[in-house]
């Protein structure tokens, strides 16, 4: 895996990724047919005397002659034959009117007509120019050399084969790296634009607040040729592990086309007519963000409910903290880690819950960027306690029905005794009061009132709740008239025995 890992960066570093502007997509198609005004006679023969007129469309575009043996195409109509080659397109552009060449209109044209039948002439086998006027003819404003560069530059257009406008993106490397608080692509550049007068670029699938800046940070008000920019994106709103961040340049530019027009009489020459057309060209590459995404949710283990409270704190492999945080009811996501090897500790137990001791261990790496954690808490048992005895012999009594309250004054639990303690273990934080309802038979019911207090530091509270058995008082009246019955008969038992031991004695 190390060896794939290394490898993988070696070729990301040598790695340029170059994508080619698409054809461009033309604003505006060629006429299908167009109008020829009037024409006018060049006389001047500037090269081996050779003559003749310019001509314009009726909107005052100039027109080229195709076949210079046929009379001049004036105040006629044309329809539109075929798409030229570059070479003609290439000859047109860099000639009348749209380039100077002498700075004399007339010469201008002169030259850039006849490098069109040279240039015929050289690719396509028409004879429209002798060897005078390509060699030993006059030449007294020295114009045949510029006649000859058009046709060069022609000919290097038609063989070139490329499309006239392009740019190309250049970027070392796709993948987005964390700088900061930011994913930062490495610089982005146009490398090869040409006829692109400006551009745009746009970015999808990002995050929000993704920016397209320069190097230094700064807004870009207009992207040119030069323009080096980079793309950021806050990691802080990353919500998922991985993006793939389609970022687009959009080249507006234009294209030089050439086309061949023949006019309605036959007998006239057909014309080429050079049209700028507005292009517009994309060029995309896809960026990458391979986040990590850590989640950690603190958990109740005998509910499996997800508990608030905890503190708990990561650290790298060296045992530095990386971050530290409260655990609430939701699911607490880390993002951005390198790969390495991690421990989570908890220093704080929620409230009611013991302290979790066990070092939760994880290690991220290229293949494992997404991990789920659940780090459980026992809750911590709260045990109330509560015995009813008799006083003297402190044996346990059933039959007492006692009843609790909160400190609202609420019931919340209400029992009766029996010959073991009753232990109670659904109480919540809070103080509470324990009172006696009814006393076992034969003992005398307690009026004292017990209060206790269950908290974090107080989770367990034993009571013993002591009763007096019941003293029997006799009954006075019914012993008097006993006891003055028994007298009787005492006396009377006396006096006879007395009265019969008299007589025996006489």
């Amino acid at each position: 895996m190390k060896s794939m890992t290394k490898m993988k960066k070696v070729l990301l570093s040598i790695l340029v990724i170059t994508l080619i502007g698409l054809t461009g997509l033309t604003a505006q198609a060629a006429n299908k047919t167009i109008q020829l005004g009037s024409s006018k006679k060049i006389t001047t023969g500037y090269i081996a005397g050779v003559t003749f007129s310019t001509k314009q469309t009726t909107g005052g575009q100039y027109l080229y002659c195709v076949d210079m043996h046929r009379k001049t195409a004036t105040n006629t109509s044309a329809t539109l034959v075929k798409e030229m080659d570059r070479g003609i397109a290439e000859i047109i552009r860099n000639g009348y009117p749209n380039k100077s060449i002498t700075g004399d209109a007339e010469k201008d044209y002169y030259i850039t007509q006849t490098a069109v039948w040279w240039y015929l002439d050289d690719t396509t086998g028409s004879q429209n120019l002798g060897e005078q006027f390509k060699k030993t003819g006059s030449d007294a404003y020295g114009m045949r050399s510029k006649v000859k560069e058009l046709v060069s530059l022609g000919k290097q257009s038609r063989n070139a084969g490329q499309p006239e406008s392009q740019f190309e993106i250049t970027i070392s490397d796709s993948t987005l790296t964390l700088d900061g608080d930011y994913y930062v692509s490495k610089p982005i550049s146009i490398s090869k634009i040409n006829n692109i007068s400006s551009y745009t670029v746009v970015v999808e699938n990002a995050p929000d607040n993704t920016l397209v800046v320069d190097q230094n940070g700064n807004k870009i008000e207009r992207f040119t040729k030069d323009t080096i920019f980079v793309v950021k994106v806050p990691a802080k709103n990353l919500d998922q592990s991985k993006y793939d961040i389609k970022f687009t340049a959009k080249g507006v530019g234009y294209n030089y086309r050439a086309y061949e027009y023949q006019p309605s009489d036959r007998d006239m020459q057909n014309v080429a007519l050079l049209e700028k057309q507005t292009t517009t060209i994309p060029s995309s590459v896809t960026l990458t963000i391979d986040s990590s995404k850590v989640s950690v949710t603190k958990v109740d283990s005998k509910t499996g409910n997800a508990i608030a409270g905890a503190t708990l704190v990561l650290r790298d492999s060296a045992g530095k903290e990386v971050t530290k945080w409260t655990s609430t009811t939701s699911a607490h996501v880390i993002r951005n880690l390198g790969n390495g090897t991690y421990t989570i500790e908890e220093t704080e137990a929620p409230n009611g819950y013991v302290l979790n001791k066990r070092i939760t261990t994880f290690t991220l790496s290229d293949t494992n960027r997404v991990i789920n954690i659940k780090i459980e808490n026992a809750p911590k048992s709260i045990v109330v306690s509560i015995s009813k005895v008799d006083s003297a012999t402190k044996a346990l009594l059933p039959g007492a029905t006692l009843v609790i309250k909160n400190e609202a004054g609420q019931e919340v639990k209400r029992f009766t005794t029996t010959s073991e303690a009753t232990v109670i273990t659904d109480l919540e934080y809070g103080t509470y009061t324990v009172y006696e309802e009814t006393a076992p038979a034969g003992y005398i019911k307690s009026n004292q009132t017990y209060t206790f207090t269950l908290d974090e530091n107080h989770l367990s509270y034993q009571l013993t709740v002591e009763n007096t058995k019941e003293t029997v008082v006799p009954d006075t009246a019914s012993t008097s008239v006993l006891l003055t019955i028994l007298g009787i008969a005492i006396t009377a038992a006396g006096i006879g025995f007395v009265y019969k031991n008299g007589k025996k004695a006489k």
